[in-house]
C-alpha cells in the first residue's frame, strides 16, 4: 500500500476495497500506525467487505444477541463457558468471560456460524436418523449424515442456511456480507488506531443493500467518510476504448457478398438441372452428382457467414459458441460432399475407360461411387465428434495490452479448442491428393463434354487454394478481418471454380445442341414448304399446258370448219363457172 500511495493509486481521491484475511484482520482488530505515515494515509477511507454473521434487525438475529447476552447473566452457564476456557498463568493470559464481557461485545461472525455449523449437523443427524429408522435400522451411516448435511435449509441469526451440494459449504447467496469503512478508532502523538466500522450490509432474504443506523435509537444511516475526510465521492477512473480488433465493415460486407454469390450460383445451377435434367448433355452430365456437386458448394458458402461472426454482429456468447462450432461442420461437409461428387465422376469415367481398353464389360453402380462420400463423411465426422467432446470449440476473448488500472486497451476475440485442425487437414488432404491423381489418369479421355479435362482443372484449383491458403490463415490466425478475407478467397474459388468447369461447359454444349435442334426443324419446315410449292407449280402448270392444249384444239376446229366451208364456197362457184361455160358454148 505505501508503494500505491507513492504511485499516487492510493490515498486522496482513490478508494480500495479489501477482502480475504487483510479484510478479516482489519474488521476483527485494531490496526497500530505511525501518525501521518504513507501507509496510514494509504489505508483511511477505505472499505473493507466481509462476512459479517448476522444482519442487524432481523427476528432471527436480534433473538440470537438477545440469547447471547442471558449467557452472561446465568452463573451456572458462565461457570460452564469458563471451565472450558483455555488456561495460561505463567503467560499472564486469561481467557476467563464475565457477565459484562458478554454485554459489551456482540457475537462476532466467528460465533454466529460455528451455533449454525453445530445446529446444521444436528438437525442433519435426526434426519439422517428418520431414514434409518424407516429402514429398520438403530444408527445411520456417515455418508447419510453428509448427505442429509448437504440438504439442510433452516433459518437462522444470519438468515436463511443452504448448503451448496457441490462445495458442501455455505451458499454464498445466503451469506450475510458487511462492508465496513476503515476509520481512526483513536490516536495519539506518535501513531494512530484504525480500524474497519460498519457502514452496510448485504441483507440476502431481501435481496438487497442496507446502510447501518447511527447509533441504535437513531434511524439515521452512516455515510462513508473517503480518504480526505469527506462524503464526497470520488471521482470514478476515466473509462478508455478498447480495442477489440473486430472485423471491419468493409471486410464482412465483401465477404458476404461472396458468399451470397456462391449461395445463390448453387441453387441457379441446381435449378437448372432440375428444369433440364431430361435434356442430352445434362443427362450424361447425371443430374444426381451434379445436385450433389451444388449442394457441397452451398454448404461451404454458408460457412463463410459462420466465420464473419463477432461481437460486432452479437455480444451473446451462446451464439458465438455455435458459429464457432458450426464452421467447421459446415465447411468439412460441403468440402466432403462437393470433393466426392468430382471423385466419383472421375472414378467411374477412369474405371469405363480401363475397363474398355481390355476389352472387358464393367458395371458402375450408384453404391459404387457412393462409397468415397461414406468414408470421408465417417472420418470428419469422428474427428469433429471427437474434438467436440474433448475440446469443444467455444468464442474467446483474451487481453492483449491492459493499463496501470487493469483497464483493457486491445483485446481479440478468437475461436478456441481448434485441435482438429491437423487431422482434418490430413484426411481431406490425402483425399484430394488422389483425386488429383485420377484427374491426371484421365487427362487424355475424350467425351462428349471433355468431363475429365475440366474436372481434373478444378480439382487442380481446389490444390492449389489449399496449399496457399492454409499457411495464410495460420499466419493471419491473430488478425480476425485478415483470416475471414483468406478463409473467404479459398472458399470462393473452390466453389466458383467447381461449377464454372462442370456447368459451363455443360451449358454451352446444351445450348449449341439447342441451337441446332431449331435450326434443323426450321429447314425441315422450309422444305416442307418448298415442296408443297413445287407440286402447285406443277399442278398449275399441267392446268395451263391442258387449257392451252384445249384452246389450240378449238382453234383448229374453227380453222377446219373454215377451210370446210371456204372449200365448199369455192366449189359452187367452180360448179356455176362451169354450168355457165356449158350453156355459152350450147349457144
Amino acid at each position: 500500500m505505501e508503494t500505491a500511495y507513492e504511485m499516487g493509486l492510493a490515498g486522496d481521491g482513490k478508494m480500495w476495497l479489501f477482502c480475504g484475511s487483510l479484510a478479516e484482520y482489519l474488521y476483527e482488530f485494531d490496526a497500530h500506525f505511525e501518525i501521518g505515515s504513507d501507509l496510514a494515509k494509504a489505508t483511511y477511507g477505505n472499505a473493507v467487505i466481509t462476512d459479517g454473521g448476522g444482519a442487524p434487525g432481523r427476528p432471527e438475529y436480534e433473538q440470537f444477541v438477545t440469547e447471547w447476552k442471558k449467557l452472561g447473566m446465568d452463573s451456572d452457564k458462565l461457570a460452564y463457558i469458563n471451565s472450558k476456557m483455555p488456561r495460561a498463568p505463567d503467560l499472564g493470559m486469561n481467557f476467563s468471560k464475565s457477565m459484562d464481557w458478554f454485554e459489551n461485545h456482540a457475537p462476532n461472525h466467528v460465533a454466529v456460524y460455528a451455533y449454525e455449523a453445530i445446529i446444521g449437523m444436528g438437525l442433519s443427524a435426526c434426519e439422517a436418523q428418520t431414514q434409518a429408522s424407516n429402514q429398520n435400522r438403530e444408527i445411520f451411516t456417515g455418508k447419510e449424515h453428509h448427505t442429509a448435511f448437504t440438504n439442510i435449509n433452516f433459518l437462522s441469526a444470519s438468515g436463511e442456511v443452504k448448503i451448496g451440494p457441490d462445495n458442501y459449504s455455505r451458499n454464498d447467496v445466503s451469506t450475510y456480507y458487511v462492508v465496513s469503512n476503515i476509520l481512526e478508532k483513536s490516536s495519539t502523538e506518535t501513531s494512530t488506531i484504525l480500524r474497519g466500522k460498519d457502514f452496510a450490509f448485504y441483507d440476502a432474504l431481501q435481496g438487497e443493500w442496507k446502510r447501518y443506523p447511527v447509533d441504535d435509537s437513531s434511524s439515521t444511516t452512516m455515510d462513508f467518510i473517503f480518504a480526505n475526510g469527506s462524503t464526497q465521492q470520488p471521482s470514478d477512473i476515466g473509462s478508455v476504448e478498447e480495442d477489440m480488433n473486430l472485423i471491419t465493415t468493409g471486410v464482412r460486407s465483401f465477404c458476404l457478398v461472396l458468399s451470397s454469390v456462391i449461395i445463390g450460383g448453387s441453387i441457379m445451377f441446381i435449378v437448372y438441372t432440375v428444369a433440364n435434367r431430361k435434356k442430352r448433355f445434362v443427362k450424361m452430365s447425371q443430374p444426381p452428382f451434379l445436385i450433389m456437386l451444388c449442394l457441397g458448394t452451398f454448404l461451404i458458402g454458408t460457412s463463410i457467414i459462420s466465420l464473419s461472426m463477432d461481437e460486432g454482429v452479437t455480444r451473446s456468447i451462446a451464439s458465438l459458441n455455435t458459429s464457432c462450432s458450426s464452421f467447421p461442420f459446415l465447411f468439412c461437409f460441403g468440402f466432403v460432399t462437393t470433393f466426392s461428387a468430382l471423385y466419383s465422376k472421375l472414378w467411374r469415367l477412369n474405371k469405363i475407360v480401363d475397363a474398355s481398353e481390355s476389352f472387358r464389360k464393367v458395371t458402375v453402380t450408384t453404391f459404387d461411387v457412393i462409397i468415397p462420400f461414406a468414408i470421408l463423411s465417417t472420418l470428419n465426422v469422428i474427428i469433429l465428434v471427437i474434438q467436440r467432446v474433448v475440446s469443444p470449440i467455444t468464442w474467446n476473448r483474451s487481453t492483449i495490452e491492459q493499463n496501470a488500472y487493469n483497464q483493457i486497451l486491445e483485446s481479440e476475440g478468437f475461436c478456441s479448442g481448434d485441435g482438429a485442425t491437423i487431422a482434418l487437414l490430413i484426411v481431406n488432404g490425402i483425399a484430394l491428393i488422389l483425386a488429383c491423381i485420377e484427374g491426371y489418369r484421365g487427362r487424355n479421355v475424350q467425351t462428349d463434354l471433355n468431363e475429365s479435362k475440366y474436372i481434373g482443372f478444378a480439382m487442380v484449383f481446389i490444390f492449389q487454394s489449399f496449399f496457399f491458403g492454409v499457411p495464410l490463415l495460420f499466419l493471419t490466425k491473430h488478425n480476425k478481418s485478415a483470416l475471414l478475407f483468406v478463409a473467404t478467397s479459398i472458399c470462393f474459388v473452390i466453389c466458383i471454380a467447381t461449377l464454372s468447369y462442370v456447368f459451363v461447359p455443360m451449358i454451352l454444349k446444351q445450348r449449341h445442341r439447342d441451337i441446332e435442334s431449331r435450326g434443323h426443324g426450321r429447314n425441315r419446315s422450309n422444305l416442307r414448304s418448298n415442296n408443297s410449292l413445287v407440286m402447285s407449280s406443277e399442278s398449275d402448270l399441267k392446268q395451263r399446258k391442258a387449257s392451252k392444249v384445249s384452246g389450240m384444239g378449238d382453234r383448229f376446229a374453227e380453222l377446219r370448219a373454215a377451210k370446210k366451208s371456204m372449200i365448199g364456197n369455192d366449189s359452187s362457184d367452180i360448179d356455176e363457172k362451169r354450168t355457165e361455160r356449158g350453156d355459152e358454148e350450147k349457144q
